[in-house]
């Protein structure tokens, strides 16, 4: 597997709900169906990709393909190993989300984070810098794990349909299209 495609599987793979006085936050349940396009601005170069991602609790299946349906792989998980696979079902790698990640890049993301992050809020378990509101209550940014999240909604909708993440050297958009119209 290329690199700078790994590197965009990496940040789906994800980007504990917990609700304050007037502030709407996912509830930390972790089920939905998304897809989108995702860009990446990296040391590296740039990179894009489309995704197909299903979340039931912690475990998930992310989709991703390039340009014309070229480079299509399948990772599955569970926050804490991960598999990846083709567009033939060959395994390509599998362990410890942070073994595959720092063997495939060098480098971990917190992979724990990402489902909620997704759901437009952070986790319960680690401290929250900088939070941000917007009118409707809903959470538009904040720092955690080192990373900084920015959000867009559409007019009404609970969660973000863009998704903007940066840490040094690295910034991620994902634009969150509507779900699958057959479901998946």
């Amino acid at each position: 597997m290329h690199k700078p495609f790994f590197l965009l599987v990496f940040f789906l793979v994800v980007l504990a709900g917990c609700r304050g006085p007037g502030v709407l936050l996912p509830d930390g349940t972790h089920e939905f169906a998304i897809e989108g396009k995702l860009a990446i601005r990296a040391p590296d170069g740039n990179h894009a990709a489309r995704f197909r991602w299903r979340q039931d609790g912690e475990r998930y299946a992310i989709e991703l393909w390039g340009p014309l349906g070229q480079g299509r792989t399948l990772l599955e998980g569970d926050g804490r190993r991960l598999r990846i696979r083709n567009a033939g079902g060959k395994l390509l790698d599998h362990g410890p989300v942070r073994t595959v990640m720092l063997r495939q890049l060098g480098w971990y993301l917190p992979l724990e984070a990402l489902p909620q992050w997704v759901e437009g809020g952070p986790i319960r378990s680690e401290p929250v810098f900088e939070p941000e509101i917007d009118a409707a209550g809903r959470m538009t940014g904040f720092s955690q794990l080192g990373w900084r999240l920015a959000y867009t909604y559409a007019p009404d909708a609970p969660a973000p349909r863009r998704i903007t993440a940066e840490t040094a050297g690295y910034r991620v958009l994902m634009v969150v299209q509507a779900p699958p119209a057959n479901g998946g």
